[in-house]
């Protein structure tokens, strides 16, 4: 899947205005004649090909097939955050493996590697996305949604030891010992 728009003509017109119809350099929007000869421009395209091929590598990778409806739009989103948590993770390894984040093109002008572009709109994405789970209470949520169950816990451990027929001992050091092992069990999970 490529992020690069195909275009199918050049952008550039004729000197009677008109649309010029020739085809544009690859990964750019102008052909040989309108600029696209132009160091810049090439560099441009170069860089539109280079970042479509790595987001259809990383794209790839992160796939997931089957579609299912979306139930829980904020769950959901969640998961869209970890996902763009792990692409920038995944990109900013990339970086950190690079031996200069930047290059010079044919005029000795620095430019910012790819990658590194990718990996700045990867920290952008992931701020937006988890900036938007803050917003919408996503933390209160889910507390709540934790709260609920053990609730719910709580009501059929209750139910079952009433219908032990327990002594009220029994019930006591039984109320004990499930505290002793949530407790462990919260310890476990820290």
């Amino acid at each position: 899947m490529s992020t690069v728009k195909n275009y199918t003509t050049c952008k550039g017109t004729n000197r009677a205005g008109s649309p010029c119809g020739l085809r544009p350099i690859p990964g750019g929007t102008v052909c040989a004649w309108h600029g696209g000869k132009a160091p810049q421009v090439k560099a441009a395209a170069e860089r539109r090909l280079l970042a479509a091929q790595i987001t259809a590598d990383a794209t790839a990778v992160l796939a997931h097939e089957g579609l299912e409806p979306v139930e829980d739009p904020l769950g959901e989103l969640g998961k869209l955050a970890s996902s763009a948590q792990a692409m920038m993770h995944a990109l900013g390894a990339r970086v950190n493996e690079l031996n200069d984040v930047e290059h010079f093109d044919l005029k000795s002008t620095p430019q910012l590697r790819v990658v590194v572009e990718l990996y700045e709109r990867a920290m952008d994405r992931t701020h937006r996305l988890l900036d938007s789970l803050v917003k919408h209470g996503y933390a209160e949520r889910q507390v709540a949604l934790a709260e609920s169950e053990a609730l719910l816990v709580a009501g059929v451990i209750r139910r079952v030891l009433a219908g032990l027929g327990l002594t009220k001992a029994q019930v006591e050091q039984a109320q004990v010992l499930l505290a002793e092992e949530f407790r462990a069990l919260e310890g476990a999970t820290k």
